[in-house]
């Protein structure tokens, strides 16, 4: 499949994050949406008119201890700002108003606003009452599944790109925002002219049109977080400048007794083979090669990675036993209690493992070893947790929901999200020697409990109370990763044809990665599940996604 020719040297590409090896967003064709009208539009970009991105316009804020870089840094704060500045000069709502919102939750139920003095806060800074429908996690899919079939749409439904269909529902269903946000437009709303760009790329068009606002995160993906003590003891001199060789001996001394150099979670984290694919030079999911977009999983370098991994697995044994099948939640207690001195994890988890670690030991990094494959790649995310979407209605009702998500997006350094991440002074928080210090109500009273955070966010930052050393070492890892940074290519790309393929092979890979590193099958089974890729549906998704690539990207 070659590439249109206009796609070969982008100028603007939209790295918009889907994932067709790891959480796709692969929309179904338009007939299978749940809505009422008769003429379905597909959310497919190609032959479409597609309008421009939101400008980016940042807002003046404090000044961050460490800078942030646009390419993939966020910044750094060593300590809590002296002086906060208001993004919101005024409330978005009268105080009259009700709204509703759909979101997932990773926490038991809170208490309602009557009981709950940050939910109460909350709702008196945005002048209206927000009613949420909370759902667990595990629920999502099956929930808003069910939401579509019956047409009853929040005022703000959260989505994760990921679902089946979501793209095609967005497209028809939803609130188009594209007057109110496209270009200059969206000068309207400055916390939300100062998401960054990749933010909108990651969540995409439907149909060439906005359709939702992202929830913002950080680009960095995985990293694997180290017991610092330890292991620079055990590498001597080599830690976090190490050959291959040097990072595996380090894992097999670090490996004894009950204790483990390396753990990594089930629930498709695969042993760390994607990881360890970007190590070895392996595209982002896909990448384009000769005017062919290539799926990552049929390079040799994604190859090698499967092999590197049967080798830590099988030759070294460095793995904590039962990896294939161990819950996040007890990986990353055998982290903390330091039976693994290496766990596999997303960014956010350096900032839960600082916590939970406190002083016992230095929540560390690991960089990358040289000398494996072709040279190392780092593995961008997309940069976004999902997006909201509106329900259509007036122009002044659609914009009073902006203004909401406004208020949301405020970055840090404002008095907006002081009370949205933070909550209220005296019940919440302390200022402690120029810092910030959280109550005890706050563990139970705050934006994951009440997870406002999960319908749209601001630009990530590093600000850990208290431990500004942890800041510099997540920053200095950013800064090293950046240079190598690469974004998802499919991202963002919406396929609707070959969702029937996909489904059904969606499994191939990751069941071939688990039994070759087990030591169930040879290399060859690998070899086997890249033949069928190709043989039996996967080049019709390569061939879509290649079309589609092509046309959401300018010369």
């Amino acid at each position: 499949m070659t590439v249109n020719p206009r796609a070969g040297g982008p100028s603007r590409r939209r790295f918009l994050r889907t994932s067709l090896g790891a959480g796709a967003a692969l929309a179904a064709a338009p007939a299978l949406v749940g809505c009422a009208t008769s003429q379905v539009r597909s959310a497919r970009n190609a032959g479409t008119d597609p309008v421009p991105w939101p400008e980016y316009v940042p807002v003046e804020g404090p000044r961050p201890d460490l800078p942030p870089d646009p390419r993939g840094v966020d910044a750094g704060f060593l300590r809590y700002p002296d002086h906060l500045v208001s993004s919101v000069p005024e409330r978005p709502g009268s105080g009259r108003e009700t709204l509703t919102a759909m979101v997932e939750t990773y926490e038991a139920p809170p208490r309602g606003p009557g009981a709950n003095r940050y939910w109460a806060a909350l709702n008196e800074a945005l002048g209206v009452d927000l009613k949420l429908q909370l759902v667990p996690s595990g629920n999502l899919q099956a929930k808003i599944a069910t939401m579509m079939a019956s047409g009853d749409m929040p005022d703000l439904l959260m989505v994760r790109n990921w679902i089946p269909r979501v793209a095609d529902y967005a497209a028809n269903v939803a609130a188009d925002l594209s007057e109110h946000l496209a270009g200059p437009a969206v000068r309207a709303y400055p916390n939300l002219a100062n998401l960054p760009t990749y933010a909108w790329r990651d969540m995409g068009l439907m149909g060439g049109r906005i359709m939702g606002v992202p929830i913002t995160r950080p680009r960095t993906g995985s990293a694997i977080l180290s017991h610092r003590e330890e292991l620079v003891e055990l590498a001597g001199g080599t830690y976090n400048d190490w050959t291959a060789e040097e990072f595996v001996d380090t894992l097999k001394r670090a490996t004894g007794g009950k204790k483990y150099g390396f753990g990594v979670a089930s629930g498709g984290w695969l042993f760390g083979v994607p990881l360890l694919a970007s190590w070895h030079g392996a595209p982002n999911l896909y990448g384009l090669r000769d005017g062919e977009f290539v799926k990552a999983e049929l390079t040799e370098e994604y190859r090698a990675a499967v092999e590197f991994a049967r080798r830590l697995h099988q030759t070294e044994k460095v793995y904590y036993p039962g990896t294939a099948t161990m819950p996040t939640e007890t990986m990353k207690s055998l982290f903390f209690n330091g039976t693994v001195r290496a766990q596999l994890d997303n960014l956010p988890g350096y900032q839960a493992a600082n916590i939970a670690v406190g002083d016992a030991f230095t929540v560390d990094l690991l960089r990358p070893p040289t000398g494996l494959g072709a040279g190392l790649t780092s593995h961008f995310s997309g940069g976004t947790y999902g997006y909201t979407l509106l329900k259509p209605g007036p122009p002044e009702r659609i914009r009073l929901l902006l203004r909401v998500l406004n208020y949301l997006a405020a970055p840090f350094g404002t008095t907006e999200y002081e009370r949205t991440y933070y909550g209220v002074e005296g019940e919440h928080f302390e200022r402690v020697d120029g810092d910030l210090e959280l109550t005890e109500l706050a563990k139970t009273e705050n934006p994951s409990t009440v997870p406002v955070k999960y319908i749209t966010a601001p630009p990530p930052v590093h600000f850990y109370p208290g431990n500004p050393d942890a800041v510099r070492r997540v920053h200095a890892f950013q800064t090293a990763d950046v240079e190598t940074g690469i974004p998802p290519l499919t991202s963002g790309l919406v396929v609707r044809d070959a969702l029937r393929p996909y489904t059904r092979m969606r499994k191939l890979f990751e069941d071939a990665v688990i039994s070759v590193v087990q030591g169930h099958s040879s290399m060859k089974h690998w070899d086997d599940a890249v033949r069928t890729w190709r043989t039996q549906g996967g080049d019709r998704v390569d061939a879509e996604l290649a079309e589609e690539y092509a046309a959401v990207n300018e010369v």
